[in-house]
């Protein structure tokens, strides 16, 4: 928002870190552990969101999630009807963001003031110029509107998760079905289509099952909540015989930043951390499983570059950079901590490889970045090593 001071915008920041501005704590059937507290009885509760969450921690949300969150925050105020609440919540949203919103009907921006806060309605419902009131009202109210804008962006902004599409390293494309509900229901990659198991992360076609491990749930993940993108691996199982780990990231499109826009928009390197995981394999076919939850990426506000720095305790210690607008990068090795079996012959220390990254952040036309994921795929030396990042 315009006005937020350094303070202000540091808090919304770390708010966001905590939770990926996707508010996890939904209720009693949630993710959250109250620890023998009672849980609000008026807190909101999407059981399709909740179920999601056992998938990844991406904000997922169709019309009709947001329109039943729409009429929760109504609750008390009369007077707005249902087929006005995808307008309601994107005035909202606006009003958060500190956007513009004269020219709302009073019938959208009054109910849209009460989603927001009670209090905002009450001070300026009644007024003659709702903007200029509200505008006012946002001036000397910054902290609350900065947690309301945390909400909503989480409850309020519509984000089909079957628009999100995952590249992976089997060269497939990975995207996911929901039901009426917003609740994923399946998922395709490539040809193949699987429907869910309940509400766990498995899905099968009757013979064979996927496991997705979102890199966010994985054990030990240093990565807060992404909610825009997601990374990790997934698995095959054909006759009860899981197959070897495949990596994958990607996101919403609608979210995604170009790397251009990236340049322009920031004014120093952009640092960001979380975790790689990928698999690499050998002439002989054997596969080892590799992970580093401190790996760091940096974007180079002088010159575009994306760089990333892993360190496998069983393996090399990497760093992979790539110009801006390409996938060619280079990649270097260091610090052999394996066994021979996945050593690089010919003491190869260094080559070519190819990295995709997307960055990712809640207003794209900012040039800001808050996550990224991506796929670095390395071929040489005698082994594969292929790849999957997430950081923020």
């Amino acid at each position: 928002m315009k006005r937020l001071s350094c303070a202000l915008m540091l808090l919304a920041f770390l708010a966001a870190c905590n939770d990926g501005g996707t508010p996890t704590c939904v209720g009693p059937n949630g993710s959250c552990d109250f620890s023998g507290l009672t849980p609000d009885p008026n807190r909101f509760i999407d059981p399709a969101s909740n179920s999601n969450k056992r998938i990844n921690m991406m904000i997922s949300l169709n019309d009709a999630q947001v329109s039943s969150y729409v009429k929760h925050k109504l609750n008390g105020y009369t007077g707005a009807v249902a087929s006005d609440y995808l307008a309601i919540a994107q005035t909202a949203l606006a009003i958060a963001k500190d956007e513009p919103v004269s020219g709302v009907s009073e019938d959208i921006l009054n109910p849209a003031m009460y989603v927001v806060s009670p209090q905002l309605f009450a001070s300026c419902a009644s007024g003659n110029d709702g903007a200029a009131c509200i505008s006012n009202w946002t001036l000397n109210n910054e902290e609350i509107l900065t947690q309301r804008l945390i909400e909503l962006r989480a409850r309020a902004d519509n984000l089909d998760i079957t628009s999100a599409t995952f590249e992976t390293s089997a060269d497939t494309v990975l995207t996911f079905s929901i039901d009426d509900s917003g609740k994923i229901v399946g998922v395709k990659v490539g040809d193949g289509e699987y429907s869910r198991s309940g509400n766990t992360s498995v899905f099968t076609d009757g013979e064979n099952s996927i496991i997705y491990k979102s890199g966010v749930l994985m054990e030990n993940t240093s990565v807060p909540s992404l909610s825009y993108s997601d990374f990790g691996e997934y698995q095959i199982v054909k006759n009860g015989v899981a197959g070897n780990n495949i990596p994958y990231a990607g996101g919403y499109a609608s979210r995604k930043i170009a790397e251009n826009a990236i340049l322009s928009g920031i004014e120093s390197n952009v640092n960001f951390f979380g975790t790689a995981v990928g698999t690499v394999t050998n002439e002989d076919n054997e596969v080892l499983d590799i992970v580093d939850n401190r790996a760091s990426l940096v974007f180079s506000k002088d010159t575009g570059v994306s760089t990333l720095n892993a360190n496998f305790s069983n393996w090399y210690n990497i760093s992979v950079a790539k110009n801006i607008d390409t996938t060619n990068a280079d990649i270097t090795f260091y610090g052999y901590k394996g066994t021979a079996d996945y050593k690089l012959k010919d003491n190869v220390v260094s080559g070519s490889a190819d990295m995709n990254v997307g960055y990712y952040g809640p207003s794209p036309d900012t040039g800001i970045p808050t996550e990224a994921t991506g796929l670095v795929d390395f071929t040489g030396g005698g082994i594969n090593m292929d790849l999957a990042f997430g950081v923020k």
